[in-house]
């Protein structure tokens, strides 16, 4: 089946009719996941686990449900990039890096987040590990080799690590029995698992079918966006094309109304409630205050939290720092970043309306027309009687927009991005101002 591939992080199409098809079933509490993404190094002074365990209440009160925790594993010495080394570069994966802590602080952690209603995904890294993984020398042919009999990568650039060879079925168990001991023996609840499309479909096709046995409600999250995966292996793919589109948005070579028709367009090309995963940035991109600039990312924002699918926030993010976590050396969030209280009530904000309103998870979106497309992206959310209008401009200046639509906004709650506050609203001309950078969320019902 021809198919366009975006560098390594997964497919852009595949020529194939996904309308009529239906997604797997997914754990009911992920259709209104939120997912925090967790770098145990940076997130706190002593970057362990037992900080994390001290954060789970703060984290729930932010709205949080689910966190996904980057690999703990030990990780690799040959090759080592920077003095730390990355967390993809797993010598062990029955091991907890020494530096995070241990077996009982994972324990801790898992049954302190349950508590507070909180899911744990932990990340698998099954299409590689380190060069001196603690299996290289007693099973060699479970890696991959080149033509010359060495060890060997599909990415050139990946030199910490080697990747594993699938033709192999020992390789193929031992893997499973990775992933089924941390579920077994600690209780997380699923994966977020790391490049899913350089790993063979049918493994992952054995794994699901196994894990599923010992908890039947996990889930599975693919790093890679590829439609076909929804119908047999994963839960939930990267929407890597809405990042890449919200970047040309912000640097001005698409219009603010096309990102709205990107959406609608790719979830024909994706099958039936299939969930995709929505972020403005993780640990392989820029920050997002960086990225979109601090006094405008407000309304990228409220974009990916009024759109359906599972928005991700990486540690951090929420006050807004601006600095870059490298994977392969020490250097701790700035949690006390100018403006972090206004960051985080924005994000507070934002996950409080999408929780307590199921028009924003479940919910049709449509377009609604206005009369300043390049600079002001308009849509509405509609679930049984409950109505959600958005508008959002991501210009510069001040703009008077006309909305192009019947709908009748009478006696509904208003909310303004830049004042984050609630108001009664009603109007019989759908005719608005908005500052630079700002917008509004409309709903029929609250």
């Amino acid at each position: 089946m021809p198919l366009t591939s975006i560098d390594r992080f997964g497919i852009i199409d595949r020529e194939k009719d996904y309308t009529q098809l239906k997604s797997m079933s997914y754990p009911d509490w992920a259709q209104s996941g939120i997912i925090y993404e967790v770098y145990l190094r940076a997130f706190s002074k002593d970057g362990n686990i037992k900080s994390l365990t001290k954060k789970v209440a703060d984290l729930k009160e932010l709205g949080i449900n689910i966190i996904w925790l980057m690999p703990i594993h030990l990780i690799g010495h040959i090759k080592r990039k920077g003095p730390l080394g990355s967390p993809y570069s797993i010598r062990d994966y029955y091991r907890i890096n020494s530096e995070y802590g241990n077996k009982d602080d994972f324990k801790e952690l898992i049954k302190e987040c349950h508590k507070h209603d909180i899911k744990v995904l932990l990340d698998f890294v099954a299409n590689h590990a380190a060069n001196d993984h603690v299996e290289l020398k007693k099973h060699p042919e479970w890696f991959k080799k080149d033509e010359n009999g060495k060890f060997s990568r599909r990415i050139p650039g990946w030199s910490d690590v080697i990747d594993f060879d699938y033709t192999n079925n020992e390789l193929r168990e031992y893997m499973k029995d990775v992933a089924g001991y941390w579920i077994k023996e600690f209780d997380i609840d699923g994966y977020r698992c790391d490049v899913a499309g350089m790993v063979p479909e049918d493994f992952w096709l054995e794994l699901r079918k196994e894990l599923k046995n010992i908890k039947k409600d996990l889930l599975f999250v693919a790093e890679w966006e590829d439609p076909e995966m929804h119908l047999k292996t994963f839960d939930v793919t990267y929407d890597w094309i809405l990042y890449y589109k919200l970047d040309e948005l912000q640097n001005g070579s698409v219009n603010a109304q096309e990102i709205v028709d990107l959406i609608l367009k790719r979830k024909d090309q994706f099958p039936n409630n299939a969930l995709r995963l929505r972020f403005l940035e993780n640990h392989d991109q820029a920050r997002a205050t960086y990225k979109f600039g601090a006094s405008s990312y407000r309304t990228y924002a409220a974009f990916i939290y009024t759109i359906d699918g599972i928005p991700l926030i990486y540690n951090g993010q929420e006050v807004g720092d601006p600095k870059h976590l490298t994977l392969f050396d020490k250097n701790a969030i700035n949690w006390k970043v100018r403006g972090a209280n206004e960051y985080k009530k924005l994000y507070k904000t934002l996950i409080s309306l999408r929780l307590n309103n199921k028009v924003f998870t479940q919910g049709s979106l449509f377009r609604i027309e206005n009369s300043n497309p390049q600079y002001i992206a308009s849509y509405g959310r509609k679930l049984g009687d409950v109505t959600a209008i958005i508008i959002l401009n991501f210009g510069d200046h001040e703009s008077i927009v006309n909305l192009k639509s019947d709908i009748e906004i009478n006696n509904w709650k208003l909310i303004n991005l830049s004042e984050l506050d609630t108001l009664d609203f009603s109007t019989d001309q759908l005719k608005f101002s908005l500052k630079a950078h700002d917008g509004y969320i409309l709903l029929s019902h609250i």
